[in-house]
């Protein structure tokens, strides 16, 4: 179950991230942003991707390809970042411009 935003308008990300590939998911974060329809949950994947659901329906919002800093910000409080996970942002943003879609 996917929202109709993602559905309509961003057929050309995921074509990316099918290439890309979801990888495995490596650590979850519930995030209220106070929507009216309650957190969300972003899980990263292995693969440098950011997959966003509503926490309290389990509907897919839309999936990010991770930048550097977006990373960075969700591990913040963490002891550290997974390993390879960086790299993997490198590749997808800086060097393959995945990103802009």
């Amino acid at each position: 179950m996917t929202s109709r935003h993602y559905t309509a308008d961003r057929q050309r990300r995921e074509e990316i991230i099918r290439q890309i590939g979801t990888g495995t998911v490596l650590n979850s974060f519930v995030v209220d942003r106070g929507h009216r329809n309650g957190p969300e949950r972003h899980e990263i994947t292995s693969t440098g991707l950011i997959i966003i659901y509503n926490n309290r329906t389990n509907k897919m919002i839309t999936k990010l390809i991770a930048r550097i800093g977006q990373i960075k910000r969700y591990y913040k409080d963490e002891k550290e970042i997974p390993a390879g996970l960086i790299e993997k942002a490198i590749d997808n943003t800086v060097k393959n411009h995945y990103n802009e879609y």
